[in-house]
């Protein structure tokens, strides 16, 4: 790797040490998967019907070797116990839209054809408080305002809907100027904009209070037209702010390299206030592959997840430099479709297409060195 321009805070995370430390486990490729920061649970959407939930408080086991006599060729992962988990049942296809409530309480979630759920107790047996059919089509995210008052939709019928939490009717009749597919939506952190992301690259910047469009932001460095499939390949596939909405990064791929693998995994990084494109940030080694999920990190650098059939990956770059200082391959050949921060800012969930979630610490500390160093 490139000679990193990163240098770890004393108690902060170590992506240089990053390592896989536990693994949860389901039969349908994950599709999203957020950690609920108030309670100890891990939410997920999959390719089932059902959102997911894991008890993050019961430990991890090591599974009994299937031959007791063959000793495994690398030290097995810890996964979560079976019983650690529930599935809640209210959605009528794929769920790939997810989104929590800062309180604690609520969340919400949206389905490939079309239903968005808005959920009640999330710490204890969830419940819908409503679900109906919010667009024509599959939903493919969901985004809750920073007060908790709204919830923002966008899918594959092209529209941008706003909807009032606590009675399920929209804010706006519509926000339309997509004439393609809506990947991804995303509140800005002062809760007064709202962007939206398609498969052509246009992020469009709508004022949440009139529903006017203020500006579009050109990202179609991610987009390309397929002239051996006649198709539009790419898009958006992950967006998100930074803390103080100062910079906006999004996720996807550059070049055409069919439909199934759309180019060379990349994160562009923009300046928020002016829509100017700061990085095109890209691994050290080009791969065939897309970047599907992206966060910001408290201590200055910015987290991908991606890949394709052939594998999957996360990179890690700081601002200043377009080539990752970073990248961890994974040991299965499945991608990162989503990825999300710990809320103690070192471990990451990483929801893979082969139906695992696989948990990794940004720390080359082991747990037993962890307790000894708070005692």
């Amino acid at each position: 790797m490139t000679e990193s321009t990163f240098v770890p805070q004393p108690d902060g995370a170590d992506p240089i040490a990053t390592r896989l430390v536990a693994e949860l486990k389901h039969d349908r490729g994950i599709l999203a998967c957020r950690y609920d920061t108030v309670n100890h649970f891990l939410f997920a959407g999959a390719r089932d019907y059902f959102v997911h939930r894991w008890d993050l408080a019961r430990e991890p086991v090591v599974e009994p070797p299937a031959d007791p006599k063959k000793k495994p060729k690398v030290p097995p992962v810890p996964v979560a116990p079976m019983d650690s988990r529930i599935e809640l049942a209210e959605h009528q296809s794929w769920v790939g839209g997810l989104s929590l409530f800062g309180d604690g309480e609520r969340m919400a979630t949206g389905d490939f054809v079309g239903r968005l759920v808005v959920w009640s107790d999330r710490a204890g047996v969830p419940k819908p408080l409503f679900s109906f059919e919010a667009h024509k089509g599959s939903i493919r995210k969901v985004a809750v305002s920073p007060d908790g008052n709204l919830v923002a939709t966008v899918g594959n019928d092209g529209a941008v809907r706003v909807w009032h939490t606590d009675s399920a009717s929209k804010l706006h009749v519509e926000l339309l100027g997509h004439d393609c597919h809506v990947y991804h939506v995303a509140f800005h952190p002062d809760g007064k904009s709202l962007i939206s992301a398609d498969l052509k690259g246009r992020v469009k910047h709508w004022d949440v209070e009139t529903g006017k469009l203020v500006r579009e932001i050109d990202a179609s460095l991610l987009y390309a037209y397929s002239e051996k499939y006649e198709v539009d390949v790419g898009g958006i596939r992950g967006m998100t702010f930074n803390a103080d909405g100062s910079q906006v990064c999004f996720a996807g791929a550059t070049g055409d390299k069919g439909i199934a693998h759309s180019g060379n995994a990349r994160v562009l990084l923009f300046d928020w206030e002016s829509g100017r494109l700061l990085k095109e940030l890209r691994p050290e080694k080009e791969e065939v592959c897309t970047a599907w999920g992206v966060q910001f990190h408290p201590d200055g650098f910015i987290i991908g997840s991606g890949g394709s059939r052939t594998g999957g990956f996360l990179w890690f770059w700081t601002p200043d430099n377009e080539v990752a200082f970073h990248m961890v391959r994974f040991q299965q050949r499945a991608p990162g479709f989503d990825v999300d921060l710990a809320p103690d800012n070192r471990t990451l969930a990483v929801a893979n297409h082969d139906g695992v979630i696989r948990l990794y610490e940004m720390s080359g500390e082991k747990k037993a060195d962890l307790a000894e160093a708070g005692t």
